[in-house]
């Protein structure tokens, strides 16, 4: 029993050093967070984030046209020149949204690109008319989200726009026009393949 009860101390007093190099103000920061849904667990997101892990990763969808995505594949994200929450790329956890993108172009020759964002800090817009709804960025912030069901939006779904797009990268076209899904996963797989860059996850 002797082994054992060491290596239960030992774990013991591991964790309470882990916990005790956690500062403070990140304690404070996670206790008052504006970040989204998946995250649940306060004292694990301090654990990792003691351990110099990134927990602001998410998996995405950006709705856009074909031209537009071939330009994404080669050369990465531009942000829009405005929107509802200003100038950024566009992106959201719920596929049905990007489906909707962009508004003059058919549903039936819309692509939609899965992609990477580190989102860094989050802003919480969450009503029309919100003083940071157009200067969230100005005031230090690397997203602004819209949750679900806010009333920013009539589809009610969930959206959020990321200032600088070297923090988007693709991971693969999940819709597209069955000749133009073809072209373009080639287009990506070659990318990834021979001209890694950025804006890719390869």
């Amino acid at each position: 029993m002797a082994p054992l009860t060491a290596t239960v101390l030992a774990l013991f007093v591991l964790l309470s050093c882990t916990l005790a190099d956690v500062p403070q103000a990140v304690v404070t920061e996670l206790s008052h967070a504006e970040s989204f849904d998946e995250v649940h667990d306060p004292a694990h997101v301090i654990i990792r984030r003691a351990a110099g892990r990134n927990r602001k990763v998410y998996n995405m969808y950006h709705g856009t046209s074909m031209q537009a995505a071939e330009s994404i594949i080669k050369t990465g994200f531009r942000p829009s020149g405005g929107g509802m929450l200003g100038p950024g790329v566009y992106v959201s956890t719920d596929i049905r949204k990007a489906k909707n993108y962009p508004y003059n172009v058919r549903a039936a020759d819309r692509v939609i690109l899965k992609v990477r964002v580190r989102v860094g800090k989050v802003k919480k817009i969450n009503r029309q008319g919100h003083p940071l709804q157009y200067t969230w960025h100005a005031r230090g912030y690397d997203t602004a989200w819209v949750p679900a069901k806010s009333g920013m939006v009539r589809s009610g779904l969930t959206e959020s726009c990321v200032w600088d797009p070297k923090r988007v990268k693709v991971l693969a076209v999940v819709k597209a026009p069955a000749a133009a899904a073809r072209k373009l996963k080639s287009l990506l797989r070659r990318m990834k393949k021979y001209h890694c860059s950025y804006w890719l996850v390869c």
